[in-house]
This record gives C-alpha cells, sequence and structure tokens, in this order.
C-alpha cells in the first residue's frame, strides 16, 4: 500500500490547478474512516481550506447544498433549511467565506470569484439555462467527485436533458411553498424541477458515458489513499451527454420505457396501464373519470383538465348531471345477493336513479336487461338524459330466478350540479398546423372499448414527445363520447378549423383480430389518405368502412359544418366484434400484442404525416384527390341523380342540418332514451340523412348515399323538418 496521505496535504493530490473552477460532489464516510484510522484530522475545513490554497482566489469554489422538502409543500429558509448533500456542503453553509444560491431545491454554497454572480441568480427551473448548472457548464468548471459513482450523483445530464428540449421520461413540474429569503422576507414562491415521468420507469445509467469520456481526455480517475477520486470536465462533456439525448434517444443516460420501442416491453406496458384502469366505474361524468384521469397523469402529467358545469349549453345539447354511486345489488328474501355492483359494474344501468324496494318479479322485471342471442354475457346499458333505474345481468342468470319470491332491489345513487371532465395536451411543434387525436373515458369496465384507446394514446403521447423538431403542433383530447367530444368542439371548434390538416380517433385498440379503418364523410381527407396507406403496407389485411359505419365521436368531428379532416382507427371495429358493449369484453380479449400492433400503426401515421412536404398536403385543410377506391360514395350518390335542367321538384331540395355536430335527438322524441347496442341500430336512417345533409345532397342523393329507398328518406326528413333539424333550399 502506498503511504498514507494526510488529510493537510490531501488537496495537492488532487490534480487540481491554480484558477480552477471546482464543483465538488462528495461522500466523505470512507475519508473520514481512513482518518480515524491514521490518527489524522478529521475536520474538514481542511481539505476546504486545502482546495482553496491550490485553485486561488481568481477561482470559484462550490458545494451543493440540495434540499427536496420544498418539493414537498414544505417551507424554505435561506438560512435555516439543512443540505441534504453531505457534510462538505454542511460545512460550507456554516462558513462565513461562502454564500448561498437562491433557488430552494437546487442550491449551491459559493466561494470566490464567482460568487456574488451566482448568488444572484433567481432561476425558476432548477436547471434551466438561467441557472447555475447552465453557468458552470458555459464557464468550463470542472466536477470533482470524491468516492461518488457518477450513476447517482452526475447532476449535470439534467442539464444537459432540459437545455436538449423536451425529453419523454421528465417534464417540467411547479411547486409552491413559502419562502423565506436572505433579508428574512417570507413569500409565496414557486419553482420548477425537471423530473421525472414515475409511469415510465426511469433509471439513471450514465456509467457508458465515462468510457468516452475518458477516451477523449475529459474525465481522469485516479486513487489517492485507495479512494477513487474523478475530475470531468464540464464543458467538454456537455456535448457528448446532449448528443446521446437527441441522437440516442438517451441510451447513455438512462432507461425508461418504450426507450428501443421493443414490442414486448411497449405491449405490456399498454396492457398494465388498461389493466388498472379497467377496474374503475367510469360514466360521462363522474369520480370514476376523475379517478381514471388521475392514473393517466402518472404517466402525462402535462395533461390539462377542464371542469365544465352542469347546465352549460353545448352545441344542441346541454352538460348533464354528475352521477355518483356508491352501491347496488339485488338479493333475495333469504338475504342471499343475486347480483352486486362490487362485483362488476356493468350490472347497474348507467346514471340510474336510486332505488330502495322489495318487489316481486313480475315488477323487477322490467328494470333487468339482458342479451338474448348472447346469453352468458351481460349487456352494458345506459340512459343518461331520462331518469330511470335498472339492472344489468345474463340471459342465463335471469332465468335462473326464483319467479315466486320477492326481491330487494337497491341502487345507492344520486345526480346532482356538477361538472364534466376532459382533458387535453398540446404538444407545439415548428407549425401551428396541428394533427389532432382522440379517445374517450367514459365506459366501466370493458377493456377493449374503453380501457384500450386511453392506454395506447398515452404511449403514443410519449412517442410523439420524443420526436426532435416535430413539424406539427399536436393537438390531443381524452373526452367523455358524444357529450365531451361535443362540448370541447363548443370551445375550441374555429381554433380546430383554421389549423387542423389531420385527425385520428382512436378506439377498440387492444385485441389482435382485426385492423380498422372508418373514413371520413366522403372518404377524402389527409387522415383517410395516411391510415389507408399505412394499413395496407403494414399489416397484411384490414377492414375498410365507410363512414356509414361510423358509431364513436368521428360522429361529431365530421358533422356537417364542423368537419374536422378525421378518421377512426381500431383494431377489430365496434359493433363488430361480439363482445362489444357486453361483459365479455374483458381483459383477456385484448393483448400486448394487439395494444402493440395499434400503436405501430399510429406511430407509423405520425411518422407519413411528420415526413410530408405541404405541397403534398394539397387542397385545404387536408383535403386531398380522391382517390379511385374511395370514390364509392360519390359514385353511388351520382347514379341516382336526375337528369339536369328538368323542372324544379321537391326531389331538387337541398338539405342542411340546423346544428352543428349531432342534434340530441332524445330530447325531441325521436329515438329512444336509453343507449344500447340495439337501440343504436333502430336509429341509423335518421341519423346518416343528418351526417349527409351538408348543403351539397338532394334527396335522391342522400336516399344513394345512404343505401336507404327513397321512400324512407323522404319520410326521415319530414321528421327532420318538423322538428327544426333541417332546412331545405
Amino acid at each position: 500500500m502506498e503511504e498514507y496521505i494526510k488529510l493537510k496535504d490531501l488537496a495537492g493530490h488532487l490534480h487540481l490547478n491554480k484558477g480552477d473552477n471546482v464543483y465538488v460532489t462528495s461522500d466523505v464516510k470512507q475519508l473520514l474512516y481512513d482518518c480515524i484510522q491514521h490518527e489524522d484530522d478529521t475536520d474538514l475545513n481542511i481539505l476546504i481550506d486545502g482546495i482553496i490554497d491550490i485553485i486561488g482566489p481568481d477561482a470559484t469554489l462550490v458545494f451543493p447544498t440540495f434540499n427536496w422538502a420544498f418539493c414537498k409543500g414544505e417551507p424554505y429558509d435561506h438560512y435555516m433549511t439543512p443540505c441534504k448533500t453531505g457534510s462538505l456542503g454542511k460545512l460550507a453553509l456554516k462558513r462565513d467565506d461562502f454564500a448561498r444560491t437562491k433557488h430552494p431545491i437546487y442550491s449551491f454554497a459559493v466561494w470566490g470569484r464567482d460568487k456574488e454572480v451566482m448568488c444572484a441568480m433567481d432561476n425558476k427551473s432548477s436547471f434551466g439555462p438561467d441557472s447555475p448548472f447552465a453557468f458552470m457548464v458555459d464557464h468550463g468548471y470542472r466536477n470533482l467527485f470524491i468516492d461518488k459513482d457518477t450513476r447517482h450523483s452526475f447532476v449535470f445530464v439534467h442539464y444537459a436533458e432540459e437545455s436538449s428540449g423536451p425529453v419523454p421520461y421528465r417534464y417540467l413540474k411547479d411547486f409552491t411553498a413559502d419562502y423565506t429569503d436572505a433579508s428574512g422576507l417570507v413569500r409565496r414562491a414557486t419553482y420548477s424541477m425537471n423530473v421525472r415521468n414515475l409511469g415510465m420507469d426511469v433509471k439513471n445509467t450514465i456509467l457508458p458515458l465515462e468510457d468516452e469520456f475518458i477516451a477523449k481526455g475529459i474525465e481522469d480517475r485516479f486513487y489517492v489513499n485507495d479512494i477513487e477520486y474523478k475530475i470531468i470536465e464540464l464543458k467538454e462533456s456537455h456535448p457528448i451527454i446532449v448528443s446521446d439525448v437527441i441522437n440516442n434517444r438517451s441510451r447513455r443516460v438512462c432507461s425508461y420505457i418504450g426507450q428501443d420501442d421493443d414490442p414486448g416491453v411497449l405491449g405490456e406496458s399498454m396492457y398494465r396501464l388498461a389493466d388498472r384502469l379497467f377496474p374503475i366505474c367510469r360514466s360521462i361524468t363522474g369520480e370514476g373519470v376523475r379517478e381514471t384521469f388521475d392514473i393517466l397523469k402518472e404517466y402525462i402529467p402535462d395533461l390539462r383538465l377542464y371542469e365544465v358545469p352542469t347546465g352549460t349549453k353545448v352545441m344542441d345539447w346541454t352538460v348533464p348531471k354528475e352521477w355518483k354511486i356508491e352501491e347496488a345489488y339485488i338479493e333475495d328474501e333469504t338475504g342471499r345477493r343475486v347480483i352486486d355492483f362490487k362485483e362488476n359494474n356493468l350490472h347497474v344501468l348507467g346514471y340510474s336513479v336510486p332505488v330502495d324496494e322489495w318487489m316481486t318479479f313480475e315488477e323487477l322485471e322490467p328494470h333487468i336487461y339482458t342479451l338474448k342471442d348472447q346469453p352468458e354475457w351481460m349487456p352494458y346499458v345506459t340512459s343518461y338524459y331520462k331518469e330511470r333505474w335498472g339492472f344489468s345481468m345474463s340471459q342465463v342468470m335471469k332465468d335462473s330466478l326464483d319467479k315466486s319470491v320477492k326481491y330487494h332491489a337497491v341502487i345507492k345513487s344520486s345526480l346532482f350540479d356538477g361538472h364534466l371532465t376532459y382533458g387535453e395536451l398540446i404538444i407545439p411543434g415548428v407549425l401551428e398546423k396541428e394533427v389532432f387525436l382522440s379517445t374517450y373515458i367514459c365506459h366501466p369496465s370493458m377493456a377493449n372499448n374503453e380501457c384500450s384507446g386511453p392506454s395506447v394514446m398515452t404511449h403514443l403521447i410519449s412517442y410523439i414527445k420524443s420526436k426532435r423538431n416535430r413539424r406539427y403542433t399536436y393537438r390531443i383530447v381524452f373526452v367523455p363520447e358524444t357529450i365531451g367530444a361535443i362540448t370541447y368542439l363548443s370551445r375550441n371548434l374555429e381554433h380546430m378549423k383554421k389549423k387542423v390538416i389531420a385527425g385520428f380517433n382512436l378506439t377498440c385498440v387492444g385485441d389482435n383480430r382485426d385492423y380498422s379503418i372508418v373514413h371520413s364523410r366522403y372518404g377524402n381527407t389527409l387522415a383517410d389518405k395516411v391510415l389507408t396507406s399505412v394499413l395496407e403496407t403494414e399489416t397484411g389485411s384490414y377492414s375498410d368502412y365507410s363512414y356509414l359505419k361510423r358509431g364513436s365521436d368521428e360522429r361529431q368531428y365530421q358533422a356537417p359544418g364542423v368537419d374536422i379532416p378525421l378518421v377512426c382507427f381500431c383494431r377489430s371495429k365496434y359493433h363488430v366484434y361480439p363482445e362489444y358493449h357486453t361483459s365479455g369484453d374483458n381483459m383477456s380479449i385484448v393483448s400486448p400484442e394487439g395494444f402493440y400492433g395499434a400503436f405501430s400503426v399510429m406511430r407509423k401515421c405520425i411518422d407519413k404525416i411528420e415526413n410530408m412536404t405541404e405541397f403534398m398536403i394539397r387542397g385545404d385543410r387536408g383535403r386531398f384527390s380522391v382517390s379511385t377506391d374511395r370514390q364509392c360514395l360519390e359514385e353511388r350518390s351520382n347514379d341516382t341523380v336526375e337528369t339536369e335542367n328538368r323542372p324544379l321538384s321537391p326531389d331538387s331540395k337541398i338539405y342542411r342540418v340546423t346544428c352543428l355536430c349531432e342534434p340530441q335527438l332524445g330530447k325531441r322524441g325521436l329515438v329512444p332514451t336509453m343507449s344500447s347496442k340495439e337501440t343504436y341500430q333502430e336509429t341509423l336512417a335518421m341519423k346518416d340523412v343528418l351526417a349527409y345533409a351538408d348543403g351539397t345532397n338532394t334527396v335522391r342523393k342522400l336516399a344513394g348515399i345512404i343505401e336507404q329507398p327513397i321512400e324512407v328518406v323522404r319520410k326521415v326528413i319530414k321528421q327532420l323538418l318538423d322538428a327544426g333539424l333541417l332546412t331545405e333550399t
């Protein structure tokens, strides 16, 4: 073993020079243990003074004095808040020749030439361009490590992450608490930190960077008294870290979910998120929606939530009362619960009013909903806009009930003035033109129909954020289906009509049985072109549906007068896969492979749009020339057009819907007020007429487009004219 170097001489062996600006990262436990073993001094001020003597008065010495209590809302005091990053920082704060910088989370004790400059900095962001971190990099500081590995202590990588633009695994988060400054003035202050996205399992690596640092002479590694010391040149190391962040997805800096775009890892991650969302009892309003957002914000912390009060007028609709349910069950005379909401939240008709009554089976039966053609599953049923109560069960269970006894029907619920909740995220790009992405958060426990969309969208957001130099801005929403989309459009339509070049509605994207596109109204938008191209080249086979087969929020985004250039993307399409809107839509019908397949298609759509030039995006707001296979609607309508220049007849009139988005037909008695997958099919002719009454189509054209006899269309038009929902010219 080499001769022991005493503490008073240690600074002379640390490879420091006169004029060096030094930032010290340390763990001195082993150093102090050695001092004790050799009966040496243990006052670490000796080491601090030794470094100062070597670097001289024209240099600067800095120690970290970090403390994260401010992040928990605890008050910060410039003098009293302790250092949590080592003994040397604690000692420096006690010395008169050191001063503390201002940031309440990442503060420093500073001695020397740059003390006044650094202590005058009032940077809001811990690692921002006006922070001490940026200053030390710019001014060529040397980071001295005393018995510390870089994986857990090279904090300058976080400055590189923030200065490189947003990374997918970190985000700026504000923290607010009481702040006592150096003069004793107390104020409420907000500071920020580039924190980890906890949902992405971020783990620092950093060690691989050191090989390059050493090879390029940026890192000096040596030993004194068998303790490891390192010096990293901050100015020279910074571009290497930045390059890894930008060009290598930070692989040498850290690891995180989705970093390597591994299908297994991504698919499993999406499946796990859907599994977390699955048990929640959601509806179009209420705590289930907010609980869902609480989970999503773990992955998308910058997702902004909006609360829209009950009674707010949105297009032809009104935001309904908020629904809350605590308990629901049916029990027989023995106290045995036949069904229990706690076992499956589909057992209750959505938006049921309260009930607590004993009744005969004959009295109970009108309030029981089943699927006779799918007797093993229970249906998903709702009644948002007419007060009623009810239960859902399988036909098999209903058939097994004793018809001779009484049953106790209990639903502990309430309807009250509250709010509708939706989420929005804007990811800016170089251009103001936007790509719009939408999914919904309003159904109870159904895996493919409900949980798959938010899960895929959440991971797609991480991918979009990871793209450097995005050309387009991304507008992303999580809304309650129908009423949420209408509410969002009522607040944002004029902006979206000017900015959105392509939109995609994501639903039913978790199974692995098919890929599906539901086209825009005339199949002629940029979104139609892009998704069709990706499906043709990437999936082998897929199902192609016209707008007549719509059923999700594309009904609102593509409504006449709204005309957002949007398509709907599914794996197996709603209304087509047998488990849709039943208890059969559980986690067993979705899979990691299904999720990843959907993610991969949408990722390629985004890449394709990002790589398009303005010239390629022809026409106004994302329109393009209709391709041969998408001319079917126009050709079908033209087949029924009468000869030109004939005398004007009733069938020559043009029809236009009088409101934006779908009108609320239920309040006018035009459709049933209870929703199920059967009632939807019963009202298609009327909804199809409304969808294509855009001021360009006659009765005959409408009949051709929606594939209905002209007599049926005439009857529907009369109903809609009488209801004030159409005009004719």
